[in-house]
């Protein structure tokens, strides 16, 4: 298969300027109603069966305060850690682009065949509940976003369009992260351990 084959199996196009804003408005959309859905996810995170496992971190688990800057992410200090920042975009953006290539490029063209303008809903649905099991307290808050991304593809015809979307979407952790690694408070641990260096 030729690159050229490649991108149009897979819906690699680029995308036409005025669909950007497409692209910012479904960004916005899923801002919001995370923001609005926020309390459901909190609510099923108190039930047993939908509870977040204890070592995961805010954002993520509803159930711990989050501030701002953070000190730690997934129990690793962030206050100067710059490599973890160099090694976690790269990785992140690389799961998102795969997510949308299985997804969107692959999997969507496919159930466009079958279920034709409705697409993008049985896609949208499969994803969040498929691959995002693993989230069961935020099943609801996320089905606006699992919605819009793959409805971006189906209507710009464009594998790119819905990275975008997803890249876009996720981006502000990279901020949060970025803010932790300038101006968070040396961590009580990485001081314990300075400590007993100079000793």
């Amino acid at each position: 298969m030729s690159i050229q084959e490649f991108n149009q199996r897979f819906h690699l196009i680029s995308f036409q300027g005025s669909d950007w804003f497409w692209v910012i408005g479904a960004v916005m959309v899923t801002i919001i109603f995370d923001q609005l859905l926020e309390p459901v996810g909190k609510y099923f995170a108190k039930l047993q069966f939908f509870s977040p496992p204890s070592y995961l971190p805010a954002p993520f688990n509803p159930l711990k305060k989050f501030s701002i800057p953070p000190t730690r992410f997934f129990d690793v200090p962030l206050r100067g850690n710059w490599k973890l920042l160099t090694l976690f975009i790269p990785i992140h953006i690389l799961a998102m682009f795969s997510e949308e290539l299985m997804w969107r490029g692959y999997i969507l063209p496919l159930q466009n065949n079958t279920f034709g303008a409705y697409a993008w809903v049985i896609n949208g649905l499969l994803w969040a509940w498929v691959i995002h099991a693993c989230l069961k307290w935020h099943l609801i808050g996320m089905i606006p976003g699992m919605l819009i991304t793959p409805w971006i593809a189906q209507h710009t015809g464009s594998t790119w369009a819905s990275f975008a979307v997803h890249a876009i979407g996720n981006s502000p952790l990279w901020i949060i992260l970025l803010i932790g690694i300038l101006k968070a408070p040396l961590d009580k641990d990485h001081n314990i351990n300075s400590d007993k260096k100079l000793a």
